[in-house]
């Protein structure tokens, strides 16, 4: 069995819960993706790694989806840098340096409108508490 398929699997679950509670969906990673896709162009201007993000988002979902639909555990499929990439994008939602946390108030998802301050500009002490709040609930 090739360890890395499960680990992959492992993380790409993490990362999808925590794009769930983040959005408060039951989607996870695509919640993710269809924010990112309703988001309004202009918002994503100024987000560097907005296309990037969203590209490999859809690459880990596909790769995830192969997985557990059409590879077999013993192929070599998911290699280290595959691990990196969900590795790198859980740490950018957990430190609110994630894509959607970046963009100012979009006008898709009431989460995000909810975590602005009045300016417009995102409330980040308000979506540090939230993900704190998730985190510790998982050890509770």
């Amino acid at each position: 069995m090739n360890n890395l398929n499960i680990e992959f699997l492992e993380q790409y679950k993490n990362l999808d819960k925590l794009c769930k509670d983040m959005l408060n969906s039951s989607e996870g990673i695509s919640s993710y993706i269809l924010e990112m896709e309703n988001t309004p162009y202009e918002f994503t201007l100024n987000v560097p790694s907005w296309d990037n993000t969203y590209q490999k988002l859809k690459h880990l979902r596909w790769m995830r989806n192969q997985l557990v639909h059409e590879k077999s555990f013993e192929e070599d499929f998911c290699s280290e840098e595959d691990l990196k990439s969900i590795n790198y994008l859980y740490d950018l939602i957990l430190n609110v340096k994630d894509p959607l946390s970046l963009v100012p108030n979009t006008h898709t998802n009431e989460n995000y409108s909810k975590n602005t301050s009045t300016d417009g500009k995102p409330d980040f002490k308000a979506i540090i508490d939230k993900v704190v709040s998730k985190i510790k609930s998982f050890f509770s």
